[in-house]
């Protein structure tokens, strides 16, 4: 958001493109980072009398205790277990092939302290914040046995996609707010090549704040597609249930609105 502020106040040429690609990278990852921190910030672990389940942002994973084969700390392998490649602090994701074991997925906020689950399918690695109570909380429900098993259920990020995709009015939405984004991107790339100069917004005192270069008018789909991101995600996140799904339906109805408000914006001040 700085550096949309510095490209708003800075002069045609070399500044303000910085600024404006700078503005553009920090935009990028920014919801990839959103979800990770949401995803750390909700994790948990649930172990009780009926299986255990398993929280990780979009990611679920419930297993029936019938379907719990064995679990131990990884500590107690005779190999090191091999970590993804690819982590990040307080994450530890990804799956991978470990011969002897099979596919192991990871589940995990630190690559110490990890619990091996083995399940038919496949083995989940989780990071309990006490491990040794963990273990012992499910020798103890193993051994009481399950009262009311319920049945073990995957739900990945892809999985809701797809159940956004199938809602007719989701698809509309998420589809008409990424193609009136790209118009706006085109509208205002020609009608920036026409002005000189162009003032953006207005000062406390409600009067309008000096003009810059014309190349400012690229400030606003860069807005828009952020403002887009965070919808889109926010819809995703409340789409999960179905007391909530109207909170989906209004930040994807905003990002249509959005850019069509600043197509309005850009018609006033290009004519």
């Amino acid at each position: 958001m700085i550096n949309l502020i510095w490209a708003l106040q800075a002069q045609a040429g070399f500044d303000f493109l910085l600024h404006l690609i700078l503005a553009l990278v920090t935009f990028v990852p920014l919801p990839w980072l959103v979800y990770r921190g949401y995803a750390l910030i909700g994790a948990r672990y649930d172990l009780d009398r009926d299986g255990v389940r398993l929280r990780w942002g979009l990611r679920s994973e419930d297993i029936s205790l019938q379907d719990i084969e064995w679990l131990r700390p990884a500590e107690d392998l005779t190999e090191p277990l091999p970590l993804p490649p690819l982590r990040w602090p307080g994450m530890v994701l990804g799956t991978r092939e470990v011969d002897g074991l099979g596919p192991i997925e990871f589940l995990a906020s630190s690559g110490r302290n990890l619990v091996l689950i083995a399940t038919p399918r496949r083995i989940y690695v989780v990071s309990p914040a006490d491990v040794e109570g963990f273990i012992e909380t499910y020798r103890r429900i193993n051994e009481l046995g399950s009262l009311t098993p319920f049945a073990s259920r995957s739900v990945y990020p892809s999985f809701l996609l797809m159940r956004v995709w199938s809602a007719p009015a989701a698809r509309a939405l998420v589809l008409g707010g990424l193609i009136l984004g790209l118009a706006l991107l085109v509208w205002v790339t020609l009608a920036a090549s026409q002005l000189d100069r162009v003032s953006l917004g207005f000062t406390a005192g409600g009067q309008p704040l000096p003009p810059g270069p014309g190349e400012s008018l690229l400030l606003l789909p860069a807005l828009n597609g952020f403002i887009y991101l965070m919808d889109l995600l926010g819809g995703l996140y409340f789409f999960r249930r179905p007391d909530q799904k109207a909170v989906a339906y209004l930040l994807w109805t905003g990002g249509v609105v959005t850019p069509l408000l600043m197509m309005v914006a850009v018609m006033f001040i290009s004519y």
